[in-house]
């Protein structure tokens, strides 16, 4: 009898943690808000669990806000699933990808972050013209 219950305590404690996402980014980069590289992009602020996309005009405004799940955390890249609305209640949902890349020669206070996003895992763009840009400011090292 005690070895099925710690068997079966054993089972839901491994069943548990398939499940569970990371709740902090291993790289605290991604905390910073995304400063974007365009005119055509308004900020973004991240967290492991939610997501909010700020105006393009009004840096106030919040014009998308989803709640995600953090599916993929390493030191250079996150990738958010997330489920959220626009501000004129339109539902999307989407995969984000934030990839840490370069700081380019001619910026150098800018760390470049790249984003993706798509609908499914399998239609992950392969190309960085299909990435939109953003800048953080760099680790000091």
């Amino acid at each position: 009898m005690r070895k099925m219950l710690l068997s079966s305590i054993f089972f839901l404690t491994a069943c548990s943690s398939i499940f569970s996402y990371d709740k902090e980014f291993k790289n605290p980069i991604f905390y910073q808000p995304l400063r974007p590289l365009s005119k055509t992009v308004g900020y973004i602020y991240l967290a492991p669990t939610s997501v909010k996309f700020r105006g393009v005009l009004n840096e106030n405004k919040t014009i998308y806000e989803g709640k995600c799940d953090l599916i993929e955390n390493t030191q250079d890249r996150i990738t958010l699933k997330c489920e959220g609305a626009w501000d004129d209640g339109t539902k999307y949902n989407s995969y984000l990808t934030y990839v840490i890349k370069e700081i380019p020669l001619f910026m150098p206070n800018c760390l470049r972050i790249l984003e993706y996003s798509y609908n499914k895992l399998e239609d992950f763009p392969k190309n960085e013209i299909h990435s939109t840009k953003y800048c953080v400011t760099p680790p000091k090292k």
